[in-house]
């Protein structure tokens, strides 16, 4: 196993050492030597994006509400811990130049602004687009295509790759360990997609071992969850063995 094609990724940064989806995570993250960072982009009902996971602020905050249903200056008063809620060019502004960045769409209808700030961050090179709605996948595609996008795979299924590829063209695909097929991950590689897994924050080191190395020797090249360092102590092992 070679250390160099093996790639360390966090989940809404490393979020088992800082809140979720704040600057603290990416933080930690970047310091933990992560290649690519997820995280989560919602529009708050001014019109501006911000990094949070869940529709509403109930769970990661100290307060209560809709995400969407709330302006900037409301969600801006609230905790994360010790954290606030970053918005989008926050992050893009705390991440540049120190690591690559997977950003997820939470809703539809924000593609384009979203598209806009990445170019305005003058990051297109360095970010990578991902959501569960394809139509917003397709949209980003038209709307600047040297921005990368991303595949989800998260149940065991038939995949048709050929057909993914015409419609979305995608550079990574993010795999859920229960759903990988070594038929279609083969088909990606040769595509030249990188393909991406992210593992269960409940795991032990010692199950994460398990599951990392079965993976590797599948053609996974790419991992996350929220402690990488675990992800990078894992590939030295590997890597010594």
């Amino acid at each position: 196993m070679d250390l160099k094609s093996l790639k360390v990724g966090a989940h809404r940064g490393a979020m088992c050492y800082a809140p979720e989806n704040t600057l603290a995570a990416f933080a930690f993250a970047v310091q933990q030597d992560c290649y690519r960072i997820e995280f989560d982009v919602r529009r708050t009902s001014d019109g501006h994006l911000v990094v949070i996971h869940d529709e509403t602020v109930d769970r990661t905050t100290d307060g209560s509400g809709i995400v969407s249903e709330m302006s900037l200056s409301e969600l801006k008063k609230l905790s994360v811990g010790t954290e606030t809620i970053p918005t989008l060019k926050e992050s893009l502004d705390f991440m540049a130049g120190k690591t690559k960045m997977l950003i997820e769409q939470k809703e539809k209808g924000i593609t384009e602004q979203v598209i806009r700030e990445i170019e305005l961050a003058k990051l297109e090179r360095d970010c990578t687009i991902v959501s569960f709605h394809e139509e917003s996948l397709v949209e980003a595609f038209q709307i600047n295509s040297k921005i990368d996008r991303g595949y989800f795979i998260i149940k065991p299924g038939v995949y048709d790759i050929n057909e993914i590829c015409e419609r979305l063209d995608p550079r990574l695909f993010i795999v859920w360990p229960v759903a990988v097929q070594h038929e279609y991950i083969e088909k990606a590689i040769r595509k030249g997609i990188v393909v991406r897994c992210g593992f269960s924050d409940d795991q032990s080191i010692d199950q994460l071992r398990k599951e990392l190395r079965i993976l590797v020797e599948m053609g996974v090249t790419e991992f996350s969850c929220g402690r990488p360092d675990w992800i990078k102590q894992l590939i030295n092992e590997f890597n010594v063995e």
